[in-house]
């Protein structure tokens, strides 16, 4: 009986690529990867003032909050390109536009590469004054509301 050859592992996301670029007629996902990417490879200043917009024949159109910085992208397109290359096809993305335009509140929040902790129940002794258990429970109230 001949000995079976087995095969190194393979990463998922490389077993599945194949797949999805059958599926991925119109380039879809790579909208989805840059959109993803874009706070990594540009950094965490740039991505603040900037949003991935679309990608149109192979251009990414990135919304950008001012026109200083459409003009400091601008010179600093072949650095992105060649840092975006590194983790996405080229093929995928072959040119960068930047436009002025607001930027989604809700992208921002996604930015913030710092997780909160979870919250917990907090365990208090038992209090018997009534005024010092609510001004007790209005700070933690506030605590659990500020920005942080």
């Amino acid at each position: 009986m001949p000995a079976k050859i087995s095969k190194p592992p393979v990463k998922m996301s490389e077993a599945l690529q194949p797949l999805l670029d059958r599926f991925d007629t119109e380039g879809q996902f790579g909208i989805v990867r840059l959109t993803r990417l874009w706070p990594e490879i540009v950094g965490e200043t740039i991505a603040r003032r900037t949003q991935v917009s679309s990608l149109k024949f192979h251009t990414a159109v990135v919304k950008v909050s001012g026109a200083m910085w459409i003009q400091e992208l601008n010179l600093m397109k072949p650095q992105i390109l060649a840092r975006l290359h590194e983790k996405i096809d080229p093929d995928v993305v072959r040119d960068l536009r930047f436009v002025q335009g607001r930027l989604s509140r809700r992208e921002h929040s996604k930015l913030h590469m710092v997780p909160r902790a979870t919250r917990r129940a907090i365990e208090l002794p038992e209090m018997t004054d009534p005024e010092l258990k609510r001004a007790f429970q209005r700070l933690i109230e506030a605590w659990g509301r500020a920005p942080r």
